[in-house]
């Protein structure tokens, strides 16, 4: 005979979970919060330190861009100042130079008087190629003009040779550039009865001269002009 159970049959209790395993869940939560956390720390240093160093290197950028900006105004009046100095020296020498260009073709056409007071001198002139012994007498200039920095010298001469002796004094000095013969003419001089060479030089003209003592030493005042400026040889 088939007995049934009325009452029933009682319902297992289900199976808690240990406490261990959500201690666990729990710490490893934990660490990675601290992990993140720590890491998030580490990331922002690292943003401020590169953040410092951005904004150091903008400084030093500004800074180079100021000293190139100063360096960059300083080569305007660095080249201000040369092109200023360039002019002054133009006018300086445009002042003084047409004076001792005359100054010197007057020495040259002086003669030094031979005596042992002069002997310095008179040795100097023959470095540069002068004969001292030279009568500049013989040699008058008539005439001189000057255009665009060329200079034209007209004048008599009593012989071909005293002219050649002028050319040789011209061309020793740094003030005449180029020197350029012209035509010499054989000429008589019926108020005079004598013949004598009509001749024309001309050259370019340099006025910028460096303060050099001369080669042509000077004599004593009291015996000789002083020596010719911008000789040279």
């Amino acid at each position: 005979m088939i007995r049934i159970n009325l009452i029933g049959t009682k319902a297992k209790p289900k199976a808690k979970a240990p406490k261990g395993h959500l201690f666990l869940f729990l710490g490893l939560i934990i660490v990675e919060a601290v992990f993140l956390f720590v890491w998030y720390q580490m990331l922002s240093s690292d943003l401020e330190v590169a953040t410092q160093r951005t904004k150091d290197a903008t400084a030093k950028i500004d800074d180079l861009k100021k000293v190139k900006q100063a360096w960059e105004r300083w080569q305007v009046e660095k080249a201000d100042l040369a092109r200023q100095s360039a002019i002054f020296e133009t006018l300086r020498s445009d002042q003084i130079g047409p004076p001792n260009l005359m100054q010197y073709i007057s020495y040259a056409l002086t003669r030094i008087p031979d005596s042992p007071a002069s002997s310095d001198e008179i040795k100097a002139q023959e470095l540069v190629g002068w004969n001292p012994k030279w009568d500049p007498r013989r040699v008058w200039i008539t005439r001189t003009e000057e255009n665009l920095g060329i200079i034209t010298l007209r004048g008599e001469a009593i012989d071909h040779e005293d002219v050649a002796e002028f050319y040789r004094r011209l061309e020793s000095s740094d003030y005449f550039v180029a020197v350029e013969p012209g035509l010499q003419m054989r000429k008589l001089s019926n108020r005079l009865g004598i013949k004598y060479v009509e001749f024309r030089v001309t050259a370019g003209i340099n006025y910028r001269l460096p303060d050099t003592t001369p080669v042509v030493a000077a004599a004593p005042a009291a015996v000789a002009p002083a020596g010719p400026p911008g000789a040279t040889r």
